[in-house]
C-alpha cells in the first residue's frame, strides 16, 4: 500500500531496507553504508564546511609560470617545486580538458592530468595554432583588472546613478563628501594626513580650486565654506575626474520572453558548469547565480565570478540582490558598462534568514514603495532590461503579489516571474497556480512567468492554462532533460548508462571552468555533489508504477534496474562521494561532504 507523499513504485523493485552500495563499483574508500536517521532534518546545514586544500600543499601561481613570487615571505604557498610533485599524487588522467580545447594549460606542472601537456622538462606545452584559434570561446574574466582596482579604491564615477539621485531628491551626499574628501587627502595632505589649505594646487578646468554661488566664490578645500555649500554631483566630478574612471553607456537593448523556457536562478548549484548542461537539453533562457549588489559595488572578484557567461547561453541575465535604490542603481549602471548580459534581475523572493534580516530579497516585499523607486532608478540608468523575481508574499496572512504586479509594471521593467509560495511556505505545500494567473492578470501587458512545481511535461501543459511563460528550478536539478521533454512532449527514460554520461560531461565542464589542478578538482567534485543532493530524487520512468513522478513525493526504498541506478537512487550522501571518485580519482583521507540541504540526505 503506498503512503501519502509517496511515489508509486513498481512491486519488483521494492525493498525492506536501505539502498546498498553497488559491488561492481569501485569502492577505493572501502566505505560502508547505514541506514537513515530516524529524525528528519529540515532547512539548511549552516555549520557545515567546504573542503579546501592546505595552501601548503598548493604551488605558488608565479612558480607555475616560470617567474619570481611577488608576495616573497607572505605568500603561504610551497615554492619547492620537487617537494610538490612528491605530495601531488599521480595523474587523474591522460587528458587535459582546458589543453585539449585551447591548446594551453594554466595550471602547469599543478595540472592533474599533467602528462598531456608537459615535456621530459616539466615545462609546459603549448600549441599555438589551436589556443590562437579557440581564443574567442574562452569565458572571459567578467571584471577588467583595472576595472576591479578602481572599484576598491572608490575611484569609480556613476555618472548616471547619481545624475538621477539628483533628479528625484534621493539622497547620496554621504558618498558626494566622502569622494571629495578622499580626493583632497590623496592631493592635498600632508605626512600626517592634515589638509593645508595654503599650499593646495589648481584642481579644476579652468585653473582653479574654487567654485562660485550667486557671484560669490566658495573653496572647496574649506571645510567651513564646504559645509555651507551643498555640492552638486557635477562639481564633485570636476574636482576629482582626473583620477576616476567615468562608466560607460551602451545602445538600449529590448527583449521578448514570452514563451520561452527558463532555467531558474540558483545559489550554488546554478553554476556555469551546471547551465551548460540545461542549454544542451533545451534551456531557452539562464541566468546567474544571485550576488550581492554591495561585493559587486566592492570588486570582490568571488562575486563577480558568479555573472560569468558560457558563449552557448544566447540569452543570459544575471540576478543582484541590494536593500536600497543607491546601491542597486549603482550595481546596475555598472553592470551595464562592463558586462556582457541580456538582462539584470533583482531578487525579491530569496527566503533565507541573512539576506531577509538585512531587508533584502523577499523582506522587500514588504516595502513596496521602496522596491517601486528600486526598480524605477535601476531601469533609467540601464541600457539592459531589468527584471524582478518574487513570491506570493511573506507570509499566508499577507499576499502582496498581485498589488506588487499591479505597480511594478509601471516602472519600466521587461519581465515579472512570481514563485507561487510565500516565504513563511518554503517548500511545505504545493505551488498556487491559480495565484499566479492573477498576477499575470495584474502585470498585463508586462510578461510574466510562473514558477514552482514544474517535473514533466504534462505539469508544464498544466501551467499553460494559467500563463504561457515558465520558470523551472528543482524540476531542472532533478532532471535537466525536463526541457527536452516538453519541447518534445514525452517522457525520457534515463538509464544509468545516459546519467553518467551528463556527470562525465559536467566533470569536464567542471575542470575547465574551475581549473585542472587539486584545488579545480576538488570545486568541481563539491559542485557535482551539491548536484547529486538533488539528482538521486529522480526516479527512472521504467521504475514508476504510476507516471508522472510528482516533485513532492519521495520513494519507498527501491533498487534500480542495474547496479550503477542502485547508487544513483540512493540519499547517503558518502554513495556520491563514491560516484564521483570513478569521475575525478580518490577523496582526500580527511574529506567529508555535508549538503547544504538538510533534508536532501543522510549519512553514517
Amino acid at each position: 500500500m503506498v503512503r501519502p507523499g509517496e511515489a508509486h513504485i513498481k512491486e519488483e523493485f521494492l525493498i525492506e531496507k536501505p539502498v546498498t552500495p553497488a559491488e561492481s563499483l569501485p569502492d577505493p574508500r572501502n566505505a560502508q553504508n547505514s541506514g537513515p536517521s530516524k529524525k528528519r532534518k529540515k532547512g539548511q546545514n549552516k555549520k557545515r564546511r567546504a573542503y579546501q586544500q592546505p595552501a601548503s600543499q598548493m604551488l605558488c601561481q608565479f612558480l607555475i609560470k616560470d617567474s619570481e613570487c611577488l608576495l616573497k615571505e607572505r605568500c603561504k604557498k610551497s615554492h619547492d617545486k620537487k617537494e610538490f610533485l612528491s605530495k601531488k599524487g599521480p595523474d587523474l588522467g591522460d587528458e587535459c580538458v582546458n589543453f585539449k580545447l585551447y591548446g594551453v594549460c594554466n595550471y602547469g606542472i599543478a595540472c592533474r592530468f599533467g602528462s598531456s601537456h608537459l615535456d621530459s622538462d616539466l615545462s609546459n606545452i603549448v600549441n599555438v595554432e589551436l589556443n590562437e584559434k579557440m581564443k574567442i570561446y574562452e569565458v572571459k574574466r567578467t571584471l577588467q583588472k583595472e576595472i576591479q582596482s578602481k572599484l576598491r579604491s572608490k575611484h569609480v564615477w556613476f555618472q548616471r546613478s547619481y545624475q538621477y539621485f539628483e533628479e528625484n531628491g534621493i539622497d547620496f551626499s554621504n558618498e558626494l563628501n566622502n569622494h571629495l574628501t578622499k580626493f583632497k587627502k590623496r592631493k592635498f595632505a600632508n605626512s600626517d594626513g592634515i589638509i593645508n589649505t595654503e599650499n593646495i594646487s589648481t584642481v579644476n578646468s579652468n585653473g582653479t580650486d574654487k567654485t562660485s554661488e550667486n557671484g560669490k566664490e566658495i573653496d572647496l578645500s574649506d571645510p567651513e565654506q564646504e559645509k555651507e555649500h551643498k555640492l552638486t554631483a557635477s562639481e564633485v566630478y570636476d574636482e576629482i575626474k582626473e583620477e576616476y574612471y567615468c562608466l560607460q553607456t551602451r545602445a538600449k537593448k529590448t527583449l521578448d520572453l514570452r514563451g520561452k523556457l527558463f532555467l531558474s536562478p540558483l545559489t550554488t548549484v546554478g553554476n556555469l558548469p551546471f547551465r551548460r548542461i540545461c542549454k544542451e537539453y533545451g534551456a531557452d533562457i539562464t541566468c546567474g547565480e544571485m550576488a550581492l549588489c554591495e561585493e559587486l559595488v566592492q570588486g570582490q572578484m568571488s562575486e563577480w565570478a558568479l555573472l560569468k557567461r558560457h558563449h552557448t547561453e544566447d540569452i543570459f541575465g544575471v540576478q543582484i540582490c541590494g536593500n536600497n535604490p543607491v546601491m542597486t542603481a549603482k550595481t546596475c549602471e555598472l553592470i551595464n558598462s562592463e558586462c556582457d548580459v541580456d538582462f539584470i534581475d533583482l531578487n525579491v523572493g530569496c527566503p533565507i534568514d541573512l539576506v531577509f534580516n538585512r531587508g533584502a530579497g523577499s523582506a522587500l516585499m514588504d516595502r513596496a514603495s521602496k522596491l517601486e523607486q528600486m526598480l524605477t532608478a535601476m531601469v533609467q540608468v540601464s541600457d539592459i532590461p531589468i527584471s524582478v523575481k518574487m513570491r506570493m508574499g511573506t507570509c499566508d496572512s499577507k499576499l502582496t503579489g498581485i498589488g506588487l504586479c499591479e505597480r511594478l509594471k509601471k516602472t519600466g521593467i521587461s519581465h515579472i516571474t512570481v514563485h507561487g509560495r510565500t516565504r513563511q511556505q518554503r517548500y511545505t505545500r504545493l505551488a498556487d497556480w491559480e495565484y499566479i494567473r492573477k498576477c499575470k492578470e495584474a502585470a498585463d501587458p508586462v510578461t510574466l512567468f510562473g514558477n514552482g512545481d514544474i517535473l514533466s511535461y504534462e505539469d508544464y501543459n498544466m501551467s499553460q492554462t494559467f500563463t504561457e511563460s515558465v520558470m523551472i528550478g528543482r524540476g531542472a536539478l532533478i532532471k535537466p532533460w525536463i526541457f527536452t521533454e516538453i519541447k518534445e512532449q514525452k517522457h525520457m527514460d534515463m538509464t544509468s548508462t545516459e546519467r553518467m554520461e551528463m556527470l562525465k560531461k559536467f566533470t569536464r565542464y567542471g575542470l575547465e571552468h574551475w581549473g585542472t589542478d587539486t584545488s579545480g578538482v576538488e570545486k568541481t567534485r563539491r559542485f557535482m555533489l551539491e548536484w547529486m543532493s538533488f539528482l538521486y530524487r529522480y526516479i527512472p520512468v521504467g521504475v514508476l508504477e504510476v507516471l508522472p513522478q510528482k516533485i513532492n513525493e519521495r520513494p519507498p526504498y527501491y533498487h534500480g534496474r542495474d547496479e550503477t541506478e542502485t547508487l544513483m537512487c540512493s540519499g547517503n550522501c558518502e554513495d556520491w562521494v563514491r560516484l564521483s571518485e570513478v569521475l575525478l580519482g580518490k577523496v582526500p583521507d580527511d574529506y567529508n561532504f555535508i549538503p547544504k540541504h538538510a533534508a536532501n540526505s543522510y549519512s553514517k
